[in-house]
């Protein structure tokens, strides 16, 4: 296919059109840029395990000695700093107030301004004509008073690089942007998210593209060095069969430089820049400034193909990068492709595609691969409006994110940085604000899996009426909301990371970690948790309509032995819904592991009564008879005994065996029951006693339970059901 991108060049006015020949891949941004400047401390009786026991919900503390007043030297070092006129903050000791410091609070005029609900802090006014430094002596002096402060004045970090203001997907302020007003607050929330982190250098961010010049002056000191590679000695010093490979690789040329001032490699260079331009005093700013930039090149001025970036997906995997960002999309579906980025222990940041469709019914790869470990980006304008060429598509689009006049870093002109800048439109300029969020979320979080980082940026997110019924989430990305940090200490907890999740507890300052998992009706889950030597930690299930681990109240199924942190449990939800893990601190402290198990669905096929995906109720076992489908079938004779079975097809069969001794079987399939006999006087293998046809796509609940009821000529002392098979088309 031909894929064709223009670029307005904005240094001389002239405008360049690409043809790009490409089998599978291209890149994806518009062609509208622009140039521009031990014991249980919970309140509940000791050695009671939690299934038998409530909960005090508030947790005793102990107070702490008084500190060693250092606030008068502080402030002496401090004394540049501006602070409120006339009003200081004191923290009280026990009990006392303003009033309780008698003939100093008429000295000083003291008032009580406001109560800042922290331990008895208060802000406190006093006589504006004292020099603050006396008021400050006078009441750090009071027994009374646990310490006194300046009441400073406080203002978000200043940006210094000079074109920070026109980064309005950094922070809208409404400013004008390429002629269009925008609107204030629609943005990633680049600053509250500075305010915790700009990310870590430990972190590297897989940029799979075009080239990415790592000689600009925002991006240099931002350039991935690999540790294991001596530059230029010719010799493949980390055995990865790439020589010299030290900044990454260009996989379009097959060689080591990842920058190539004849191919062009703007695209590359401005995705970079929006992810980790260096904070300084030139250009422009990434929203992780702090992290690295691996340069895999397989994009060129012809585009690229399928095999190379395979090869960029596994080379960012044999290094250990967890977030790749990938503005590039075409062709049809390669399993190939999907597969490597499956298998590549990353989160995957895919650009929706720039042709104003929907996704939905005319997919787009790599970002329509339905995967979990895949988010897909749509662009945004400065109004809040889906920008007017981004794909969209209720299920197959993640996110939004700004991605229309993005300012940011392209290669020199020349040799000459002061015009390395440009405004580009895409959903390759949105894609890098969600990925850069994602590298501020795993250097907060360094033991995040893609799971959980995917599920933060798509849940702490800012909804927008203009992107409802559009996306996913209809939702615009937020950096800041997503790095405030989701207790685990009480429900709702946070998502269950993949499989197996590891941690520490101690019982006497952290006792509940609690972990979501959403379920479907009939789905069946085993969690096994193993801890450290000497540790007693136990684990337990909740149901959705649970609010506290604090109590013992709507636990569905738990495991709690005594002198060990082995535990395991099964369960079979009995409806949808999200459940609750919490593993507790009974007694010790010390690392844990926790693995969750689940059943899935079960799709088309034949189901034998041994399968995993069969749930059973006490009392099933197991009777082998060569002559029955698999050479056994289940069966009980205890009333009220269930089987239950969650399938996705549009017809099922139950197969089982008739013989003399046998009763009715009662069927429910989504709620609708019916009785079956299996009586007969001789005995009939491979019989289909159930059948639906005509079902919806999706899923179904099957259960099969035992009436305790006898079918005619059946003796009642000697009745019961069976299952042989279930067949799912």
């Amino acid at each position: 296919m031909v894929l064709t991108y223009d670029i307005t060049d904005g240094r001389d006015g002239m405008r360049k059109k690409t043809t790009a020949l490409l089998v599978s891949v291209g890149l994806i941004f518009s062609s509208i840029p622009a140039f521009a400047a031990g014991n249980q401390s919970d309140g509940g009786p000791q050695n009671v395990k939690k299934a038998t026991q409530k909960f005090n919900s508030v947790i005793q503390i102990p107070e702490q000695s008084p500190q060693s007043k250092k606030v008068k030297a502080t402030y002496k070092n401090d004394a540049g700093k501006k602070h409120k006129e006339g009003e200081v903050i004191v923290k009280f000791k026990n009990a006392y107030t303003t009033e309780s410091l008698g003939a100093l609070t008429t000295k000083l005029s003291l008032k009580t301004k406001k109560n800042l609900g922290n331990n008895n802090t208060k802000v406190v006014s006093f006589n504006k004509n004292i020099p603050i430094e006396q008021v400050l002596k006078s009441l750090n002096d009071s027994p009374l008073i646990e310490y006194a402060e300046p009441n400073y004045l406080i203002k978000p970090d200043a940006v210094s690089d000079p074109l920070y203001g026109e980064l309005w997907g950094m922070k809208n302020t409404g400013q004008n942007i390429q002629g269009v007003t925008g609107k204030a607050g629609i943005d990633i929330g680049a600053e509250g998210a500075w305010a915790i982190t700009k990310g870590s250098s430990s972190v590297v961010i897989g940029v799979i593209d075009t080239g990415v010049d790592i000689n600009h002056p925002d991006l240099k000191a931002q350039i991935w060095k690999n540790p294991g590679e001596v530059a230029g000695d010719g010799i493949d010093n980390d055995k990865n069969g790439y020589v010299d490979d030290v900044n990454g690789w260009d996989f379009y040329n097959n060689d080591n430089s990842v920058y190539d001032e004849a191919d062009g490699d703007e695209h590359g260079t401005h995705v970079s820049g929006t992810i980790a331009g260096t904070a300084n005093t030139t250009g422009v700013i990434g929203l992780a400034p702090n992290v690295k930039i691996m340069s895999l090149k397989f994009l060129g001025p012809d585009g690229g193909y399928t095999d190379d970036a395979i090869l960029a997906v596994n080379y960012a995997k044999a290094k250990g990068v967890k977030i790749t960002n990938n503005s590039w999309g075409g062709g049809g579906f390669s399993q190939a492709l999907y597969d490597a980025i499956k298998n590549s222990n990353s989160l995957f940041l895919a650009a929706a595609g720039n042709d104003g469709t929907n996704n939905d019914s005319s997919p787009h790869y790599p970002s329509n691969y339905d995967l979990p470990n895949i988010i897909s980006v749509a662009a945004l304008d400065n109004t809040g409006n889906l920008a007017y060429f981004s794909n969209y598509g209720a299920t197959s689009v993640d996110i939004a994110a700004p991605g229309q006049d993005i300012l940011s870093t392209v290669p020199a002109w020349f040799g000459d940085y002061t015009y390395a800048y440009d405004y580009f439109s895409g959903t390759s300029m949105a894609t890098p604000h969600v990925t850069g969020e994602a590298a501020l979320i795993l250097s907060k979080f360094p033991t995040y899996t893609s799971a959980v980082i995917k599920d933060a940026i798509l849940k702490k997110s800012t909804a927008l009426s203009s992107l409802s019924g559009k996306i996913l989430t209809g939702s615009m990305a937020r950096a800041d909301k997503a790095l405030v940090v989701q207790s685990d200490n009480d429900i709702p907890g946070i998502a269950f990371p993949g499989t197996s999740v590891t941690n520490t507890l101690s019982s006497t300052t952290d006792l509940d970690d609690v972990y979501s998992i959403n379920l479907v009706k009939g789905q069946k889950i085993t969690v096994t948790l193993s801890g450290a030597t000497g540790t007693d930690f136990d684990i337990y299930l909740y149901n959705s309509t649970a609010t506290t681990v604090k109590s013992s109240a709507n636990i569905v199924a738990y495991s709690e032995k005594a002198a060990t942190s082995s535990e395991t449990f099964t369960y079979t939800a009995p409806a949808d819904g999200k459940y609750y893990l919490d593993v507790y601190a009974y007694k010790g402290a010390g690392s844990y592991t926790a693995t969750l198990k689940t059943d899935p669905i079960a799709g088309a096929g034949t189901y034998e009564n041994t399968a995993k995906q069969i749930g059973y109720t006490p009392s099933w076992s197991t009777v082998s008879n060569t002559n029955a489908s698999g050479g056994s079938y289940a069966v009980t004779n205890v009333a009220g005994t269930k089987a239950q079975f969650t399938f996705n097809g549009t017809s099922v069969t139950i197969t089982g065996t008739k013989y003399a001794s046998q009763g009715y079987v009662k069927v429910t399939l989504d709620g609708v029951s019916t009785q079956v006999s299996l009586y007969s006087a001789s005995t009939l293998y491979k019989q289909n006693y159930y059948t639906k046809t005509g079902l919806t796509s999706g899923k179904h609940v099957l259960t099969i339970e035992w009436t305790g009821k006898s079918a005619t000529g059946v003796k009642k002392s000697a009745t019961g059901i069976n299952l042989d098979k279930i067949t799912v088309k």
